[in-house]
């Protein structure tokens, strides 16, 4: 397939090797066109190629859109989605995409980064495992490294709802996401999409609190009225100080 807006040669070799372990593939040689799988199905089980050879542009458009500008370290899940169009007039089956984190200061790792993803049609959230390349670039499967993978009918649109968030301790910094989808076709596979970037920062966290001890309204009341009680046996005992003291 002539790929018309085909990716950096440097991008593409990047997923191209992560992409082999991530599937269980480990140890299969992995070239620009895709990968090889060391134990490849039958001819029955092959999926047909997602769109015409002679195409020349990606078979399935696949856009992010929907996050936040900024992640807080340690907060709550922030919801962004994965839509995958399929722009031809067949079935692409076993379409597996994969999102790619990027940091500026290439200090994010996986132990870091919580990502989960819901299945389209279903409303159960699972775990999106990641890898490290040797570029400091993360890249996580939703599916997993034996998931079947999704199929997206002719001329229909597939949507993955995608959370995100980060692990305290996380220090302040830039990411860009992108996704690459790829098709696997028995033993081999096709790269048949690439999604715009979405960029984001993560902030520093929250300020904690001091602790003044203030916090409950009721022991306020209780501290003024304490501090109201002493006054008034202060004043009492001044007063009865003043009658026993003898006049000159």
């Amino acid at each position: 397939m002539h790929l018309r807006s085909a990716p950096s040669r440097r991008a593409l070799a990047v997923v191209a090797a992560a992409i082999v372990p991530l599937l269980g593939a480990a140890g299969a040689p992995a070239s620009a066109a895709g990968w090889r799988d060391p134990h490849p199905a039958p001819p029955t089980d092959r999926a047909p190629a997602c769109g015409s050879p002679a195409d020349t542009g990606f078979p399935i458009r696949t856009r992010l859109y929907g996050g936040p500008d900024t992640y807080t370290p340690g907060g709550t899940a922030r919801t962004f989605f994965l839509a995958l169009r399929n722009t031809t007039a067949g079935d692409c089956r076993q379409v597996h995409p994969l999102v790619l984190l990027v940091d500026r200061d290439r200090q994010l790792t996986p132990h870091r980064i919580r990502l989960r993803y819901a299945p389209p049609g279903t409303g159960s959230w699972r775990a999106v495992p990641f890898e490290t390349t040797d570029h400091a670039e993360n890249i996580g499967l939703p599916g997993g490294q034996s998931g079947p993978g999704l199929t997206v009918p002719a001329r229909r649109t597939v949507t993955m709802r995608l959370r995100l968030r980060f692990a305290p301790g996380t220090p302040p910094d830039r990411v860009v996401v992108s996704a690459t989808t790829m098709q696997r076709r028995g033993g081999n596979g096709a790269w048949v999409g690439e999604s715009n970037r979405y960029a984001f920062d993560i902030g520093r966290p929250r300020p904690m609190l001091a602790e003044t001890g203030l916090r409950n309204p009721s022991r306020v009341r209780d501290t003024g009225s304490a501090a109201f009680a002493m006054l008034l046996v202060g004043a009492a005992l001044m007063a009865g100080a003043r009658r026993g003291a003898p006049w000159r």
